[in-house]
């Protein structure tokens, strides 16, 4: 320590500083104090500026990190919050691709029931399958069409399928109705007569007046008579319900049967009866068999038909 002591005071002994000025050469030598204390204080001046600028330019350093940092941290929550978007968009677009799926299920199953009914209808109504196809595709076209240059979008997706579904819900309750219609319509001409009463036979005498065979006098025959073979087979005119199945007065052996629409017939004269009280029959069933019971000449049938209670005419019926 003492020897590099002497060496700094034998450096600063030995070295002299030379200056130009305009009155000349001027030395100075280190050893004075006035130097060295200039020199310190020189040294120190920049020492302390070389720290200034060193803590300058690391504070500049450090705020461009600082703000680096926070301008990455701006971004990282830019791309989360996107990734948030993106998944509730796929999430919406998959319940939009759910519900346009179960509502198209909807419109298939109901296009199904609506071809049955269909089908049911061209039945009914005896329409020809081939001039009523509801299997092939309708026919469309025309003239080239000028594009709108509107797009297709979900929401106009949705819209036209919402709008057919209910054009499908419309024409299903027009075609519940119509077969409705037309059932009660088959219903009622069913229960219509309009089956001649006997399986095989002609008529014998008319509805109106004529002459009895018993008294020969002018009588009004409330029905009309048929005969054929022996033990010929008699058949409901219509569909319905046996009201009486035994023997009556002077109809003998008889079976009345109601068709529910205001509509009764008579059958009598059978010679044996083959359903009943209560038994539903159909038209052209066969309820009795021929015979000549109760007021009669020979084996025939006496037919009657009732309206609302009176007795009509059976020949435009079993004609029709």
């Amino acid at each position: 320590m003492q020897r590099s002591h002497k060496v700094s005071k034998f450096f600063m002994n030995k070295f002299t500083l030379i200056r130009h000025e305009k009155t000349g050469i001027v030395q100075y030598a280190l050893s004075d104090q006035s130097i060295k204390l200039k020199i310190i204080t020189a040294g120190v001046a920049f020492s302390l500026l070389i720290l200034t600028c060193g803590a300058l330019v690391g504070k500049f350093f450090l705020a461009n990190e600082n703000g680096d940092q926070t301008k990455v941290r701006e971004l990282q929550a830019l791309v989360d919050l996107s990734q948030q978007e993106l998944i509730k968009h796929k999430r919406s677009v998959q319940n939009d691709i759910d519900s346009m799926t179960l509502q198209i299920g909807k419109l298939m199953a109901q296009s199904t029931r609506l071809n049955a009914l269909g089908s049911r209808l061209t039945e009914v109504t005896d329409i020809s399958q081939d001039d009523f196809n509801l299997i092939e595709e309708p026919g469309m076209g025309g003239a080239e069409l000028d594009p709108t240059g509107e797009l297709n979008t979900p929401q106009t997706l949705f819209t036209n399928l919402f709008n057919l579904e209910n054009n499908f819900s419309k024409q299903q309750e027009n075609f519940n109705i119509l077969t409705q219609l037309l059932n009660e319509q088959d219903i009622e001409q069913n229960a219509t007569p309009h089956i001649m009463p006997l399986a095989k036979g002609w008529i014998s005498s008319y509805y109106g007046k004529r002459i009895d065979p018993f008294t020969g006098q002018q009588a009004n025959h409330p029905g009309m008579d048929y005969s054929g073979g022996y033990q010929s087979d008699i058949v409901a005119a219509a569909d319905g319900v046996v009201v009486w199945a035994g023997k009556r007065s002077s109809y003998g052996q008889m079976v009345e049967i109601d068709h529910g629409n205001g509509f009764m017939t008579r059958y009598a004269h059978a010679e044996s009866i083959q359903v009943k009280l209560g038994q539903k029959v159909t038209a052209g069933e066969s309820i009795a068999v021929m015979g000549k019971t109760g007021r009669a000449t020979s084996e025939h049938l006496h037919f009657e038909i009732l309206k609302n209670g009176h007795k009509v005419n059976p020949l435009p019926f079993v004609n029709s």
